[in-house]
């Protein structure tokens, strides 16, 4: 991420310790992580997510207990979604950590030409952390394989919008393992074949948006340490 001062880093973190203060005051679970992950994503430090973010709204939460604004049910709620949330955090910055060297190499598989779900994966996983190499439209599997074995990636991102350009999909996957078993791969796009397997070091993922904790998962394994 860019230089960034430090008016508009508190002002991030402002808004960060709204959004979770209303999601432990909702009892919404996911949203309070969705803060966290907005919060790593934007490469804030560990510490001063901790002091700026999780500590404030804990403490207003038992502000409004103490006032008789919150029951203890609704109090012992959002302490618990907070500590959950706090071991996610310890997680996700683990993971963060690993991700800078990493390269994830992103092609549309063999016959594809549309590239814009590719490419907007692409900034996702570059605006992360990972070292991102496009190899665009309509790459033939020899040659995707040829890549992998000289590049070396963690993760290799296919591509396939169509049904006949989901059919090679398979020769894709097995060009990849081939040249370098321990990459893995994710496949997304409308074109994913039905019958398409989730498999250890093989993920299917079906919202662009989703592509950076899919990729993470995937550098997680013990083969791609």
């Amino acid at each position: 991420m860019a230089s960034r001062d430090n008016h508009t880093e508190q002002r991030l973190l402002d808004e960060l310790q709204r959004e979770f203060m209303d999601a432990l005051l909702l009892g919404d679970e996911r949203a309070a992580e969705d803060v966290l992950l907005e919060a790593v994503e934007a490469r804030l430090p560990e510490g001063l997510v901790d002091e700026a973010v999780i500590a404030p709204a804990l403490r207003a939460v038992g502000d409004l207990w103490e006032t008789g604004d919150l029951s203890v049910a609704e109090e012992h709620l959002a302490t618990e979604i907070a500590l959950r949330v706090v071991a996610l955090q310890r997680e996700a910055y683990r993971v963060a950590g690993r991700r800078p060297g990493a390269l994830v190499l992103l092609a549309a598989v063999e016959g594809e030409q549309h590239v814009v779900g590719l490419r907007m994966a692409g900034s996702l996983l570059a605006h992360a952390g990972y070292d991102v190499m496009q190899l665009g439209a309509s790459v033939p599997s020899a040659d995707l394989g040829a890549m992998v074995a000289r590049r070396g990636p963690a993760v290799v991102g296919l591509s396939t919008t169509l049904p006949w350009t989901g059919e090679q999909v398979a020769s894709a996957v097995a060009a990849v393992g081939a040249a370098r078993p321990a990459t893995a791969v994710v496949v997304g796009g409308a074109g994913l074949p039905a019958d398409l397997l989730e498999r250890p070091g093989l993920r299917r993922c079906l919202r662009a948006p989703d592509v950076v904790p899919v990729v993470d998962g995937l550098v997680q394994r013990a083969g791609l340490n």
